[in-house]
């Protein structure tokens, strides 16, 4: 059996207090590391220029999924990208495809925007995103060492 999804980019415009209820009401485990949404830091964000949030649901419009990230500009050429931020599929939508079609809405918005390509990056130990990501045959896959910085 098949899903359909339906993708959404979402925009300040958009009835930000159903997404954020839908989000909150999710099935989401430690894998995906998510806070409880605000309306209010949800608008903020979408108010920054380049920035796209994106979110899928399934035919019964459960939310199964979604995805943030902005286009960015090398200083030295002017080449832009897609960072992705995030891509978190609900725990119980997982292995049905949603990932697949959030990666694909992601990388049509790059090709729409003119970004000559798409990066992001995962935990070496989350197997179900590193088989996703491999699954779409990505043009160079490095590792890397990522450090934080909490500023009090």
């Amino acid at each position: 059996m098949t899903t359909n999804y339906t993708i959404s980019v979402i925009s300040i415009d958009d009835e930000l207090d159903a997404v954020v209820r839908d989000i909150n009401a999710a099935q989401w485990d430690d894998a995906n590391d998510i806070s409880e949404y605000q309306v209010g830091a949800l608008r903020s964000y979408l108010q920054r220029q380049d920035t796209v949030f994106i979110v899928c649901y399934n035919e019964a419009r459960q939310l199964t999924g979604m995805a943030s990230g902005r286009i960015e500009i090398k200083p030295y050429d002017a080449t832009q990208w897609l960072y992705v931020d995030e891509v978190d599929v609900c725990v119980d939508h997982r292995r049905k495809g949603a990932g697949r079609e959030i990666m694909q809405a992601l990388t049509n918005y790059a090709v729409d925007r003119d970004c000559e390509l798409v990066w992001l990056g995962t935990e070496p130990d989350n197997v179900a995103a590193n088989a996703l990501y491999k699954s779409l045959q990505p043009d160079e896959t490095e590792p890397f060492v990522g450090y934080c910085y909490e500023l009090d």
